[in-house]
């Protein structure tokens, strides 16, 4: 009896012994492998994509400046945010904040894009480009909004089709420099078009696709706008 018992406990502990070795991972390990997690992208709120902003703030004494209000929605697994604003390519405002709104002055009559950063220890994500017009006469012209970015991947032929909307608070006539990247190698790169979209575009299985768009007018205004998507597996 004493030895079918001793027979028994050896035979557990080996088995035990098995199932520790198929999982050397402490729970210390597993908790760290599941939080090395890149943040996720948040949406921008306000102020209204390819619209005059409305959320505004006058700023005492100087009429040609305004507080303008951004928000966005929250993003998972991040520490921080970076809010970006440009004027065509420069940058006119950066902050970092650790909640989901901040407030920059800007002139008045001109037109922004801005993006937000989600980041953490791990890594960042940026969002997709969104623009609009600060309250006030523009000096001279405005510059066009950042356009809309779309994209559809038809699985069965496996192709990409990319369009966009430009608009302009001028209504002037706007052209368009596209450059698609496939896994940060460019496949196409078109100038001075006159098209809102390029189809018939070959894709591959779970490859990331950057598409950036920058809207130009006839007096050299123009703006940027960028979003990057995965193709379905």
């Amino acid at each position: 009896m004493i030895y079918k018992t001793l027979k028994y406990f050896t035979g557990l502990a080996l088995i035990l012994a098995c199932l520790n070795s198929c999982d050397k991972s402490t729970p210390e390990e597993t908790e760290k492998q599941i939080d090395k997690t890149v943040p996720t992208k948040v949406t921008g709120t306000i102020p209204v994509n390819g619209e005059p902003c409305v959320e505004f703030e006058p700023i005492p004494n100087d009429d040609t400046k305004v507080s303008i209000l951004f928000k966005w929605n929250t993003a998972q697994y991040v520490v921080n945010y970076e809010l970006e604003v440009l004027l065509g390519n420069e940058q006119i405002a950066t902050t970092m904040v650790g909640g989901q709104e901040a407030t920059v002055t800007l002139d008045r009559g001109k037109t922004y894009t801005w993006t937000v950063t989600s980041k953490n220890e791990f890594g960042a994500t940026e969002s997709d480009t969104y623009s609009f017009t600060t309250p006030g006469l523009a000096e001279g012209n405005y510059a066009p909004y950042a356009a809309e970015i779309n994209t559809e991947f038809n699985t069965l032929a496996q192709l990409l089709t990319v369009n966009w909307i430009g608009t302009d608070e001028d209504n002037d006539l706007l052209t368009y420099d596209v450059t698609i990247t496939e896994n940060e190698s460019v496949i196409i790169e078109e100038t001075d078009i006159a098209e809102n979209s390029i189809s018939e575009i070959a894709y591959s299985s779970g490859a990331e696709y950057s598409i950036k768009v920058t809207s130009k007018d006839n007096t050299g205004s123009f703006s940027v706008s960028e979003v990057t998507v995965n193709a379905p597996e």
